[in-house]
């Protein structure tokens, strides 16, 4: 199965001189898809309009320093302390190594989302969209396609929902 997008995504948001909503709907992406137990399907499945993560986000920008805060704000824990990487290898290989598989990462200014399971990985970027394959190197691919443009990916938060 070749990549599939899902649902398409903009992002449009600006607060200040700081673009967008990524690292809020990143998070809300990561606890839905959780609390799921599998990928979303739809862009609705989110549960939160664009305005509201719009104003969650400008509390989550002020605590771009201190993950747990930032994770506790959607509901989530992070699953050890968020780690520098220097590749999308990085991102597949860690995730995948992780007891949840869902991992939020980022470049200097952009956050996305991966997800491994073992027959379906996810790419999620909400200035693009929500992405699906089967193979990793599929995957990958698009990945690389979309991220360039951002600059290399630099940190890695791994993710659980709370006991």
């Amino acid at each position: 199965m070749p990549v599939k997008e899902v649902f398409p995504m903009r992002n449009d948001f600006l607060q200040g001189a700081d673009k967008g909503i990524c690292t809020c709907i990143a998070l809300v992406w990561a606890r839905k898809t959780l609390l799921k137990g599998s990928g979303l399907d739809s862009y609705s499945e989110l549960g939160l309009d664009d305005h509201t993560m719009n104003a969650q986000m400008a509390k989550l920008r002020k605590l771009d320093n201190q993950p747990a805060e930032q994770c506790e704000l959607v509901g989530l824990k992070p699953d050890g302390p968020d780690t520098t990487i220097h590749s999308i290898d990085d991102v597949i290989n860690k995730t995948k190594a992780s007891a949840s598989g869902v991992a939020i990462f980022w470049t200097q200014t952009h956050t996305m989302g991966y997800r491994y399971a073992s027959k379906e990985k996810e790419f999620f970027d909400n200035e693009k969209g929500l992405y699906r394959a089967e193979l990793t190197d599929d995957l990958k691919k698009k990945m690389t396609d979309i991220i360039s443009p951002n600059g290399p990916v630099i940190g890695l938060r791994l993710l659980k929902l709370p006991s």
